[in-house]
């Protein structure tokens, strides 16, 4: 995924990636123009001709090693400054074709390579899919159970991992799962308390959970590791027309506000609030107006379906909403001792850890990762 950095007038966008070589980014054009020397006279100093350097700049060769070597030379820099693992490069801006009307400065874009160019498919949500499936519903459910029609089994035990939280950037950590190890994450929306729940019931292998009598440390029999830390507050629309400044005007004629259900961390912050400014929650028109996460509440306020809700500021960004924080919060995530060792869950745990991860969760907005990865004590 790539964010959207400035508009310009066509089908055309500017963009943060890098150029890309079977895996390996440079910055070879960039150091060779910081140096003052033509293509053609860093290709004779080097010993190529000017149209591998011309190659190697667009991305469409990856040089030997004596050749690395010696353009790093002739460049006064290393070889690693000179070429990186493209998950590890810092993104750079280029301009790729755009796919549809011009999104916003902020919305996440998804790359695709189409013939000889990079096409970037704008992020929606108007855009609904039906899910890959392994079966459909039969019957209707009962005491938790429900009928299912299999046409496919369910994977082995490490190649799906099934995870139930709130936090929109999942998928962002089901991609680099995906690549990474091949482990396939399904992310199931649910309240903090609804997923510590379903994880002491052995329904789910990790639970995600912002709490604030739960973020300190981890249910008897598990370990919890941070995900990120984020700011939660009051989303509200472009330029906050209603003037919102805190939740006692939450209590004003003819406003309007989408909750979350029982149990989420963002309905305990905000009854939390109203209690501390002495507003009851039948005075505040929409408290039992109920949206299934974080983005589908921030979905309601830019549709104008509700003037307010609380939500993490990322969902804010992604639609482009005004926000006020509140309070900084850790999102961890919650597994079973008994399951920290298996292939799959310690896949988790590196992909945590990786760089690449961890810049592209800071670079979606509202995220410190500077915790992430790291087990809570």
């Amino acid at each position: 995924m790539a964010y959207y950095q400035d508009k310009s007038p066509g089908y055309r966008v500017s963009c943060m990636l890098v150029n890309r070589m079977g895996g390996i980014t440079n910055r070879l054009r960039e150091l060779r123009e910081r140096s003052a020397l033509s293509g053609a006279a860093l290709a004779e100093r080097v010993g190529v001709t000017r149209q591998a350097i011309h190659a190697m700049e667009s991305g469409a060769y990856a040089p030997n090693t004596a050749v690395a070597l010696k353009l790093a030379r002739v460049l006064g820099v290393s070889v690693e400054e000179l070429f990186q693992l493209a998950e590890d490069a810092e993104p750079q801006q280029e301009r790729v074709e755009l796919l549809g009307e011009q999104p916003r400065v902020g919305a996440p874009l998804t790359l695709c390579q189409v013939g000889s160019r990079v096409v970037a498919a704008p992020w929606s949500p108007d855009v609904f899919t039906l899910p890959v499936a392994d079966a459909s519903a039969a019957g209707s459910a009962d005491s938790g159970r429900v009928d299912a029609m299999v046409w496919r089994a369910a994977p082995q035990a490490d190649e799906r991992l099934l995870l139930a939280g709130c936090d929109p950037a999942a998928s962002l950590l089901a991609d680099h799962l995906r690549r990474a190890s091949g482990v396939e994450l399904v992310a199931v929306p649910s309240s903090s308390k609804a997923a510590l729940r379903a994880l002491a019931d052995g329904l789910v292998h990790m639970a995600g959970t912002h709490l604030a009598d739960g973020a300190a440390r981890a249910p008897k029999g598990c370990r919890a590791f941070t995900f990120a830390e984020w700011e939660e507050g009051l989303v509200v629309a472009a330029g906050n027309p209603k003037k919102l400044r805190g939740f006692e005007d939450l209590a004003r004629p003819r406003l309007r506000i989408v909750n979350r259900e029982p149990g989420a961390g963002s309905r305990a912050l905000l009854d939390a609030g109203l209690a501390k400014a002495g507003v009851p929650q039948g005075k505040v028109a929409g408290y039992d107006r109920i949206a299934s996460g974080h983005l589908a509440a921030a979905l309601a306020v830019s549709r104008g379906e509700a003037d307010c809700c609380v939500a993490p500021r990322v969902a804010a960004q992604v639609f482009g909403l005004g926000f006020l924080p509140l309070q900084s919060e850790r999102y961890n995530l919650v597994i079973p001792k008994a399951w920290i060792d298996r292939p799959a869950l310690q896949a988790v745990l590196d992909a945590l850890q990786r760089a690449s991860f961890r810049r592209q969760l800071r670079l979606l907005g509202g995220y410190d990762v500077s915790a992430t990865g790291s087990e809570v004590s």
